[in-house]
């Protein structure tokens, strides 16, 4: 016999989309099953089908066709088919605490979905920790970057840590390996940014109307053969920021080939490194009057670069 139940709509779920609402009700199942079971009707709003991007109201009734155990629901094969990813992620999280997890996210892994993208951290978060609870991100890093990443286990600690972050009370460090030498040895990288397409490819360029201001202090931590190792602590947070800034002062990031020219690689020796090399290294904020304090590890392939060029792989 089909029975029907209704999910709960309370007030802070106003204006999700639907398929995020499911999510954060529905542990069970992953983001790409909710989606699918979004499309066929499994679940309605007031008794109609919507699509995924429906923003939720607080008056919403909220119907799912048949009764399922919420909490003993077997995984679906999105998890099965990313066992090891998902596997990597957990071996990656270096600390968990009630209130958020902290990531070194290894590099190649994208936080969120986008063109072409299957796997990303979003979608597995339900798979991410123990707690009962719904994580949700507060920020992101590229794809190609690794390190650190934090992630909420509540939509109030979500909404806390956002807001550390958009004040710029959350200090941030970056190591990056460059190619190239900096004339000076830090300074301020104050160029500001804006998207735009170029040869197809969405890039961050230098915003000629000023409008979009956006800030990287750089320290030079040590040069040798060409290569740069550096300390970044970026004041705004415009996509890509570091990697454009660091392209625009003239010394790019050693593998990524975003924003670097043929030119820069005609040198077969840097054509080899598929990787990038930038790092999330550092965090720290206050939180409810505690001081935090994260470092991430460095990926072996960076610090591979660092000792063949004789760089001192501990720093400040």
């Amino acid at each position: 016999m089909n029975k029907q139940f209704f999910l709960e709509v309370e007030k802070e779920d106003e204006n999700l989309r639907f398929d995020k609402f499911l999510q954060s009700k529905i542990n069970s199942l992953s983001y790409a099953k909710i989606q699918k079971l979004i499309r066929i009707g499994y679940f309605k709003v007031n008794q109609e089908k919507k699509k995924s991007s429906y923003k939720i109201k607080n008056s919403d009734k909220i119907l799912c066709k048949n009764l399922i155990d919420l909490n003993t629901e077997k995984k679906d094969n999105f998890a099965i088919i990313y066992k090891k990813e998902i596997s990597l992620l957990h071996e990656n999280i270096i600390f968990e605490n009630k209130d958020f997890l902290v990531l070194n996210k290894p590099e190649g892994i994208s936080v969120q979905g986008g063109t072409k993208i299957k796997f990303n951290i979003d979608l597995v978060l339900a798979y991410l920790s123990k707690d009962t609870k719904r994580l949700k991100l507060v920020h992101r890093i590229d794809k190609n970057t690794s390190g650190l990443l934090l992630i909420a286990k509540s939509k109030i600690m979500a909404n806390k840590l956002t807001s550390l972050f958009k004040k710029n009370k959350i200090l941030k460090k970056y190591f990056a390996i460059c190619i190239g030498k900096p004339a000076d040895n830090s300074g301020m990288i104050n160029y500001p940014l804006v998207k735009s397409k170029i040869n197809g490819k969405e890039m961050m360029v230098l915003d000629s109307q000023k409008k979009k201001p956006a800030e990287t202090f750089y320290k030079v931590l040590q040069t040798k053969n060409n290569l740069s190792f550096l300390q970044l602590e970026p004041k705004t947070g415009r996509t890509h920021q570091i990697r454009a800034h660091l392209k625009l002062l003239g010394y790019p990031i050693l593998g990524d080939h975003k924003y670097t020219s043929s030119k820069e690689h005609i040198n077969k020796k840097y054509n080899g490194f598929k990787k990038m090399h930038l790092h999330a290294r550092f965090l720290s904020f206050y939180l409810d009057d505690k001081k935090y304090q994260f470092k991430a590890e460095l990926p072996k392939y960076f610090i591979e670069i660092l000792k063949e060029n004789n760089f001192k792989v501990e720093q400040s």
